[in-house]
Order: structure tokens, then sequence, then C-alpha cells
């Protein structure tokens, strides 16, 4: 660490004691824990998983001092400390950041940390559905203005605080953010320079109160902007948006508003999202000609409808972060023109379901694997559909075969749909290690 930046920060907090709340398998909580070590702070970590489950987390710091306070949290960890940095799903009324806020002890969030001393020019992508894909898109196609660009935020595998390392101030900072982050961004009256709302729908009722506390998280993508920022928002959201807390250049968009070809990205939703990557394109100077261009050959992000095999007209398909019954209708919605076995399940975000299993009414057979989710709405299914879906899976392994198995019996072209419509915890560590275990066993086949 050399830049000016990281020296003014290693003067703030050698020496220091800095809580980490939550490690995660996902680098988030590595890549703090790290930063704030090489800085000279005294680490501590605390996560309410156990030494065991952390363990690949645990194994890339060894080389570091880290105090671990692991298998749950203690009261005396945030009362003795300098600064906390708290996890993403941690809330902000948990007893114990209360506890230590009302002790005047700063509680910070990794992404608007980083935010709030960079001096890249921000680009920020929240919504429901669609940030990690527009994220992919954007990134690729800002490398064609000759900038050095990053992308970081809610991704899996990447360290946000590391940009404060390395990005300066000529550099473009593209940045996922969930609602959960962007509640560290109200903290700090802070948004992004350019910002994308991609779209508003439910999501996180095991979190939030209700849906308005959920938008009014969402809503740090644009409320503290300067006149000179930016705002492209989809049109879907138009009478949600109060215009007169928009203090930047706003422009609506839908998916007509996208005039190019996207080869291996279906459904409308992803034109959707190639309108607001277009508008972004055009902010930063790109000709119609080198975006249609990009956007024509971009392909899925991984987990994302990727299509992982093709195999005796069986298309098999990965949709692991689908996680809210809303992914799942977009999925059947995009792969409407052939007939689909879809394999679906998981744990519960206490989210509306009527819309979804009204629409399954269009698959050709429903595969359950286990969880809260799949307990929920299995009575509903019986009684609409109980002779073209299947008892309840507790492997996934069998729950493809069982799904491939279905797939051939039809004797024409068809898809394999994996999108849950829920969460991963009743089988798997996160969504990621679902998409691989699911990528692992199809690729096998």
């Amino acid at each position: 660490m050399t830049n000016g930046l990281t020296q003014q920060l290693s003067n703030q907090f050698r020496g220091k004691k800095v809580l980490v709340v939550g490690l995660g398998l996902q680098e988030g909580g590595v890549g703090l824990a790290r930063f704030f070590s090489e800085l000279g702070a005294k680490v501590t970590v605390t996560d309410i998983k156990s030494k065991e489950e952390l363990l690949e987390s645990i194994i890339k710091l060894n080389s570091l001092e880290i105090n671990y306070s692991l298998g749950g949290h203690k009261l005396e960890d945030f009362l003795e400390s300098d600064v906390i940095f708290k996890g993403p799903s941690v809330p902000w009324d948990h007893e114990y950041i209360v506890k230590a806020e009302a002790k005047g002890i700063p509680i910070e969030m990794e992404i608007s940390f980083t935010v709030s001393h960079l001096k890249s020019k921000i680009i920020g992508i929240t919504g429901t559905r669609g940030k990690t894909t527009t994220v992919e898109m954007i990134y690729s196609l800002l490398k064609k203005t000759g900038k050095k660009v990053y992308k970081a935020g809610n991704l899996s595998g990447i360290s946000t605080i590391n940009l404060l390392k390395d990005a300066t101030e000529d550099d473009l900072v593209i940045l996922e953010l969930s609602s959960w982050s962007l509640s560290g961004f109200h903290k700090k009256k802070i948004s992004p320079n350019v910002a994308v709302f991609t779209n508003f729908y439910p999501d996180h009722l095991n979190y939030y109160k209700n849906m308005d506390d959920y938008f009014d998280d969402k809503k740090a993508i644009f409320l503290y902007q300067q006149k000179s920022d930016y705002l492209f928002i989809n049109n879907q959201l138009i009478d949600k948006i109060d215009k007169t807390e928009i203090k930047g250049n706003v422009k609506f968009y839908d998916e007509q508003s996208f005039k190019g070809e996207l080869d291996y990205l279906k459904g409308e939703h992803n034109k959707e999202n190639a309108a607001a990557v277009y508008l972004v394109g055009k902010l930063f100077n790109l000709s119609d000609k080198q975006i249609y261009d990009k956007l024509k050959s971009f392909k899925p992000a991984k987990y994302r409808q990727e299509i992982v095999k093709i195999t005796e007209g069986i298309t098999i398909i990965n949709d692991s972060t689908s996680t809210t019954p809303t992914s799942t209708i977009k999925a059947i919605n995009a792969f409407s023109d052939k007939p689909i076995i879809l394999i679906m399940g998981g744990n519960s975000k206490n989210l509306p379901v009527k819309k979804l299993t009204g629409r399954l009414s269009d698959v050709e057979f429903i595969v359950l694997i286990k969880g809260g989710f799949t307990d929920e709405i299995y009575s509903e299914l019986n009684a609409k559909y109980k002779t073209k879906m299947s008892e309840i899976f507790d492997n996934l392994e069998d729950a493809v075969e069982f799904a491939k198995l279905k797939a051939q019996n039809l004797k024409s072209d068809a898809y394999l749909l994996f999108s849950p419509g829920a969460t991963s915890f009743a089988m798997f560590k996160n969504e990621f290690d679902r998409g691989d275990k699911f990528n692992e066993y199809v690729k096998g086949l």
C-alpha cells in the first residue's frame, strides 16, 4: 500500500481496534480484515458461524494477526472497538450495534466507506433483479472508453475495499449495490455519480418489515446526487418515484428503448437492462455502433439464465441466482418457446407467491427441492398441478436426474430450467455454491 490515501488511512487506523462483523465466504469480510490488518489495525472478526463453516475464509487470512470471535457475537467485542464494520445482512437495529452506536463507536459498511474515500467516477447499479448482468454489461462496454475500469460492490469473490489501494481519480468504478449496502449510503448521505435503477419487485421481506422500508433503502442510489449527476431508471418506477427528490439529470427507459439485438440474453427484462446500459454508454461518448456491437455478443453472467449444456435436444439452464418468485417468472417468460421442465424450491423470504404459482400452468413439469419455501407452496401446487409435479427431493443430483428423464420422455426439444425462486440455505452455503454444484453435476451427465 503506497498511495497517499492508504497512507492517510494507515495513519488513521494504525493501532486502532477494528471489529469486522460477518466474515462470510464471498470475500467481503476477508478483504476488510486483510485491508485493516495490513494498515496496522488490531482486527477482530466476529461471526455467528463456526470456525469449521468459515474455514475457507480463515485460511486466506492465515498469515495475518487477526483475532476471531466465532460461533456467536459477544457484546464486549462491540463495546471495546474503536470502529465497527457491519456486514450487509446485519440489521442496523441489532442489539449490539445499537449499544455500540449509543457509546459513540462509529459503525461503517464496506462499500459506503470505500465510496466516501474514492475520487474515481462511480457508476452504481441497484434494483431487485438484473443488477449483476447490468454491471457486467457496463463493465465490458466502458472498457471501450480507454479508461481503467473496475467492478465491485455486491459481486461474489471481489473485495470492494481494495479499490482504495488501486483506483485513481481518472478511473471508472462500477458497483453493484444491494438495498442493504445502500443503507450505508443513507448514513453517509452519498450517492453514485451515475445511478441505474433496474426495477423493483418484492424481495427480502424476511429482513425488511415491508416493501416501503425496502424501497427506502434503494432510494439512496439517487437521493444524495448533485445537479451534475445522472439517474437512469426503469419506466416501471415512474409512479413510485417522487420526482422532487431527484436532483440530478434523470432519464426513464423500458425494453422498447433498446433498438439493438441480443444474441445470448433472452427475455424482455434483458432488453430493459440493455436499454440502461445504452444510456450509460452514450453518457461516456460511445457510438451507437460500439454499444450495439458489444451488447449483441454479450453472454449472461454465471448462474443467471446461464446455458450450461445442450444434450439430446435438452438445453440445461442454470438460474441459481433466482432467489425470488419474480425471478423464476422472468425465467419462465424468457424460455417460453419450448416445453420447460422446471427445478425449483429452497428456503423462504416471505414473499408473495400467487403470480408464480399461477405462471406454473405453462410449465411442462415441476421438480421440487426441499426447503421452507417449498413446504409453504406444496399444498397449493398439489391441488393445482398434482399430475405434473414431483415429490420433494432432498438431493439436487437426484432432482436433476429426474428432471432430465422427464425431458427425455417428451421426445422433443425442451428446456431443463433450474430457477429455484428461493434462497439456497436449506441445502447449500449460498446461491453461488448452489450454482457451482448444479454446474458440476450437469457437466458430468
